[in-house]
């Protein structure tokens, strides 16, 4: 996850050039981003470089990316607000995401799988409300207690565009899409089963006839939680256990879930665990090695590299064995 970004010195000095809106936008520009780790390192796909609010404009939600992190200029702050806005129309909206998506493909040519993306309505509605980041989310989460129809209302309309976002990057050659939920886990469990669960059931069910594999990342939320939702693949944060997991989630595969604060702090304990994971899960035919959360800023290349390179040596003997 997040394998462009700054902690690639390459995507430094392009991110000098543009901001992070027009990276997003334009079509070479999000190609080069998303080719730029697979040059780098011996990975296994590729993730198309794009943002999880990229379509909220042209749901009447303006977004902007100062350094200080996403801000939505004219967040929802009551119930009639939620009435005034749209639904995404992929191709007449933002039709260049999809074009780099294409794009993304052409020069991947057939060398790489590309994953597309978008964000779960729940995590986008945390933004809608909120206005910005944050760390409890609780005027959002208020918003939705306290507001049900009109919550509900706009969880409906997240989940519409995203799923029409998503089955549009597939239609312009994703081979396959993961959805996040970044905020799940502020959500106990009966808010968790109102306010995502069935949004993230109705995206899968969306996409699933496509025949692409559909991942969903759900940070925070229990295993136990999740099971049923229909998604081929879960994706795990750093704080779930591996085993525990395949036994709650089975036959759905996993995706996990090295802890990006280990890999940016010490490459020979991150090897060592990205390697007792992977033989922990090597009876496992559905299994995706990947972080617990986005790669960190911080991080050193090095260590990127040396982790890539442990996970590639225990495929490579399980081939031999």
């Amino acid at each position: 996850m997040r394998q462009a970004g700054r902690y690639l010195p390459e995507y430094r000095e392009i991110r000098k050039l543009h901001t992070f809106l027009e990276m997003c936008h334009t079509p070479e520009v999000v190609a080069e981003v998303t080719l730029q780790p697979v040059r780098r390192f011996d990975l296994d796909a590729a993730i198309v470089f794009s943002d999880i609010l990229v379509f909220l404009p042209a749901l009447g939600l303006p977004v902007e990316f100062p350094e200080g992190g996403p801000k939505v200029s004219r967040p929802i702050g009551a119930p009639e607000d939620v009435e005034r806005l749209g639904s995404l129309d992929p191709g007449r909206h933002i039709p260049e995401i999809y074009d780099a998506v294409s794009l993304c493909v052409e020069r991947l040519d057939g060398s790489h799988p590309l994953f597309g993306f978008c964000g779960a309505p729940f995590t986008l509605a945390c933004y809608a409300i909120e206005g910005q980041g944050s760390k409890e989310f609780a005027r959002a989460r208020a918003f939705l207690l306290r507001h049900e129809r009109a919550g509900h209302q706009l969880l409906d309309k997240l989940a519409e565009s995203a799923a029409a976002h998503l089955v549009a990057q597939v239609k312009a050659g994703a081979t396959a899409v993961q959805v996040f939920d970044t905020w799940a886990g502020l959500l106990g469990r009966r808010d968790f089963d109102e306010f995502s669960r069935p949004y993230l059931e109705r995206i899968v069910t969306a996409v699933k006839p496509l025949g692409v594999p559909v991942f969903v990342f759900a940070r925070g939320v229990p295993a136990a939680w999740q099971a049923g939702l229909g998604a081929h693949v879960h994706s795990l944060d750093w704080r779930a256990d591996l085993a525990e997991s395949r036994r709650v989630l089975a036959p759905a595969g996993l995706q996990g879930n090295l802890d990006p604060v280990l890999l940016a702090s010490s490459k020979l304990r991150a090897v060592a665990t990205a390697t007792a994971m992977c033989e922990e899960m090597r009876d496992t035919q559905a299994y995706v090695f990947n972080l617990g959360h986005g790669v960190l800023p911080e991080t050193p290349v090095e260590n990127v590299a040396a982790v890539i390179d442990a996970v590639h040596a225990v495929k490579l003997a399980r081939r031999a064995a």
